[in-house]
């Protein structure tokens, strides 16, 4: 999978344990020569992609989620200019060969720091990588919080994303009865923070109140696309710091069962 906007310092391959993932260098005469890539994607490729992710195993079942969370990790655990991918390649088997639709998107809004990632970088990639694959098995309500981050970060119109966005924190924060969850999830988030910059209970309150909107339909967006893309980074911000907490403290280990859920739960009950 030909990475695009990676640049690796001092680094030959890497490899992500053993799940089967590396980078390496991109090799053109890997490209097969079929009717689904035009000359147009081929000298985008040779191009733009000096890197790849590789998947080298006989099992091929469930690859696709790694790799998706493997992104969604570039994004999470370092503030550089994250990679995407827009093709699936192999040579091997030309049927499994795709060209993605979609990838995740780029917020020029805050533009993030364009420089070569080191092996310090990748470590703490991979580290929350593996974190991320085990907290996607974990439970229902940890799988659908990747589930709707992805469709978020993979989502061109801001609205979309930010609803997306704000589904992932409700699947990792809500209540389990229903009612209100305003309060519950503000609370909760601004807690997990310890209400830094940008991740107080009155700022969660505002972007809960535009979720809110948007899904009553008494929102009219601005005319102006910076404003709207500042108020997505804001919620991107907090989407971020919060999966950092998870990931790092190993949080997502509480979602096992509802005792422990609830336990974690009972915890994040402070905020300013």
């Amino acid at each position: 999978m030909p990475l695009f906007w990676l640049e690796l310092e001092g680094i030959n391959t890497y490899a992500f344990n053993d799940t089967g993932i590396s980078i390496s260098l991109f090799d053109e005469s890997d490209i097969p020569k079929i009717p689904l890539f035009s000359e147009q994607d081929l000298r985008h490729i040779a191009d733009e992609a000096p890197w790849a992710l590789i998947y080298e195993s006989s099992d091929i079942k469930g690859y696709k989620a790694k790799i998706n969370i493997l992104l969604l990790a570039f994004k999470i655990f370092c503030e550089k200019r994250y990679p995407f991918i827009k093709y699936r390649l192999c040579y091997e088997n030309q049927s499994l060969c795709r060209r993605l639709n979609d990838s995740i998107t780029y917020n020029y809004s805050h533009q993030r720091t364009v420089k070569p990632f080191t092996i310090t970088d990748l470590d703490c990639i991979k580290e929350g990588f593996l974190s991320l694959i085990e907290m996607d098995q974990i439970s229902i309500r940890t799988h659908n919080a990747l589930y709707f981050l992805y469709r978020a970060w993979h989502n061109t119109k801001w609205m979309d994303s930010f609803i997306l966005m704000m589904c992932s924190l409700e699947s990792l924060f809500s209540k389990d009865k229903p009612g209100g969850a305003t309060a519950v999830i503000t609370t909760r988030v601004s807690s997990l923070l310890n209400s830094k910059a940008k991740c107080t209970k009155s700022d969660i309150e505002a972007l809960y109140d535009l979720r809110s909107r948007m899904t009553h339909g008494n929102l009219k967006a601005s005319d102006d696309p910076g404003d709207n893309l500042e108020k997505l980074n804001h919620l991107d911000f907090v989407t971020v710091e919060c999966f950092r907490a998870i990931a790092d403290r190993k949080l997502y280990k509480e979602f096992s069962d509802k005792l422990s859920r609830d336990r974690l739960m009972s915890t994040l009950n402070t905020s300013t």
